[in-house]
């Protein structure tokens, strides 16, 4: 099995809807943060073996970033782990040997401001039991649609667009490529019995053969995205063409966070009403 590294990445900030980059489409916005990862990467778009979106129009947003048409891409949307999902199936295509270089990339089309994750350091333990919950909901994917906050009630939001290059370790040591950080074990936990991020941060941890003291962070966030519209009134309907990028966010910014440390391992949760996923990012100074 090769081991897959994130080699680097980019995001939007922030921004008004009718200005800037937020006046642009997903699809746009998709392909330009691809060529900033690409560039800080270091490497071209002809390098790119593979393309997973969490949007639609996926092979449009290859093609505006310049990638081959040789190079398949995915479109994988109503992603309820915020993205993590998208990047543990770029993890499998690299670790088995598939591929050597997978870009990720995914498209809010509206990000609603909500209270800040549950973010903690040395204290693992605590922060498994008890994690707050964050705020992070996407709205509808696609141009040209009514405006989301509108129908969901929700708050005002802002496009946000995020893009992460995952590399076949082996293939970063040949070409003289830094990386930020490399990806470790990974669960998924669907569970009625409440505290499923507990159970998820537990598995990581066996599967790993790591011990709560060995997390030096964990950044646990709710995805709204999960809520059942039983559980909470007005919440996004689960059929619901929605893309959310939460936690691709959170792990380029965990892997960037551990690439200044030096060394280090931390994990990235994802969580709803009945189901949590886990990622563990580890750095070793690449």
């Amino acid at each position: 099995m090769s081991e897959s590294v994130i080699v680097a990445g980019a995001s939007t900030p922030g921004t008004d809807p009718s200005t800037g980059l937020g006046a642009l489409p997903p699809v746009t916005l998709g392909a330009l943060v691809i060529k900033a990862a690409l560039d800080r990467a270091g490497i071209g778009a002809a390098d790119v073996d593979y393309v997973i979106a969490g949007q639609a129009q996926a092979r449009q947003v290859v093609r505006r970033a310049l990638i081959p048409d040789r190079v398949p891409a995915v479109s994988v949307g109503g992603a309820r782990s915020g993205g993590l999902n998208t990047l543990v199936l770029a993890n499998q295509l690299i670790r088995t040997g598939e591929r050597d270089v997978v870009v990720v990339s995914g498209t809010d089309l509206g990000l609603a401001r909500g209270v800040p994750a549950a973010s903690t350091r040395r204290r693992p333990r605590a922060v498994t039991a008890r994690a707050a919950p964050g705020g992070a909901v996407e709205g509808a994917d696609g141009a040209g649609q009514s405006d989301p906050s509108a129908r969901y009630g929700l708050p005002w939001r802002v496009d946000r667009a995020v893009a992460v290059v995952l590399m076949r370790r082996a293939k970063a040591e040949h070409l003289g490529l830094p990386w930020l950080a490399g990806l470790g074990a990974h669960s998924t936990v669907v569970s009625t019995a409440g505290s499923a991020y507990v159970q998820a941060v537990r598995q990581m941890l066996r599967d790993a053969s790591a011990t709560p003291e060995d997390l030096c962070v964990i950044d646990i966030r709710r995805s709204l995205l999960a809520r059942s519209q039983d559980a909470v009134p007005g919440a996004l309907p689960a059929g619901d063409h929605v893309c959310d990028t939460t936690g691709l966010r959170m792990v380029l910014r965990l892997a960037r966070n551990l690439h200044r440390r030096g060394r280090g391992m931390g994990a990235v949760v994802m969580w709803g009403d009945h189901w949590a996923e886990a990622v563990m990012i580890c750095s070793d100074a690449g």
